[in-house]
């Protein structure tokens, strides 16, 4: 397809707590964009300061998608979110409205310009099977189950990542093929031109970003939500209560820390996450990397998507 053809989307990426919010928003108010969160954990509802979502004010000022759309106990998958932000980004060009991708889960982004082969339903009755079996046999059962049936898949799954290691050995049940050898039949969008843009900071910078972030959620009552998803039932297992900055606090309701003890816990967990996403960007991500310590950094965003878009 000839690119002016094509429906052209400025994407955001970066690692937690590196600016993306603070620069999509301000693209989107002063070039009239719609935002489409890239996140794995702000899809969930109830979930706002320990995800650290845009202000209800921000949202009500700037269209947001893919935000608040499932419940915690629910599992959001990568090949979801490419379905649902392909029909958004289309709706979007049908009315003329340019949509801004902005987040930090790169299996999501990867999914929508890549595509993903054939892909199973979610099956509640073989998940609650499988987790029996672990709460029974313990997860090297289920896991050995795994390496014999997809011995790739188990080779990127760690053996107490329940929850994919079940889903993987559903596709295979389901369908009598290997979950890795279908992710491998993709099928790339061709009518869509994504301008891709990687934020970054020094580590100790971004480092000293998220400490003071979580230092914040505490203050903000990040604690007082946690206790209020669980008042709704939510519990350990589930799949939106396993994100960082939630699972860490099941210690302090148990007895076994402190909530300082658990904030510090929350920080080391979230540089370890920003770590891997790092990785990710630097080796499985093309684009053009921009340092938010660099003072002209905004402009050039600026320029550069405007120029993507118009010229």
């Amino acid at each position: 397809m000839e690119k002016k053809n094509k429906i052209r989307v400025p994407v955001i990426l970066g690692p937690t707590a590196v600016g993306k919010t603070d620069i999509s928003l301000r693209l989107a108010s002063e070039l009239g964009f719609e935002i489409i969160s890239c996140d794995s954990r702000q899809v969930y509802r109830y979930m706002n300061i320990g995800t650290a979502k845009p202000s209800v004010e921000q949202m009500e000022e700037i269209r947001h998608w893919m935000v608040d759309i499932i419940d915690p106990p629910e599992f959001y998958s990568a090949y979801r979110f490419s379905q649902e932000a392909d029909r958004i980004i289309r709706d979007g060009a049908k009315r003329s409205k340019t949509m801004l991708l902005c987040g930090g889960t790169g299996l999501y982004f990867k999914s929508l310009r890549e595509g993903l082969g054939p892909q199973i339903g979610s099956n509640i009755a073989f998940r609650e099977k499988y987790k029996k079996r672990v709460s029974e046999e313990g997860v090297l059962s289920v896991f050995e189950e795994l390496r014999k049936c997809d011995p790739e898949a188990a080779s990127r799954l760690h053996p107490n990542d329940v929850q994919r290691v079940i889903r993987a050995l559903q596709v295979f049940h389901e369908t009598g093929r290997p979950l890795s050898e279908l992710q491998k039949e993709n099928r790339p969008v061709d009518d869509i031109e994504f301008l891709v843009i990687i934020l970054s900071l020094s580590r100790d910078i971004l480092y000293a970003r998220i400490n003071g972030r979580v230092d914040r959620m505490l203050t903000e009552g990040l604690w007082e939500e946690f206790n209020s998803l669980c008042e709704k039932g939510y519990g350990e297992s589930d799949p939106g209560m396993q994100c960082v900055g939630y699972k860490e606090l099941f210690d302090v309701k148990k007895g076994a820390v402190t909530i300082p003890e658990a904030g510090d816990t929350i920080k080391r967990n979230t540089r370890n996450y920003a770590k891997r996403q790092i990785t990710w960007f630097k080796n499985k991500e093309k684009g053009t990397h921009r340092d938010m310590a660099d003072p002209a950094v905004y402009s050039i965003i600026k320029e550069k998507i405007t120029n993507f878009l118009y010229m």
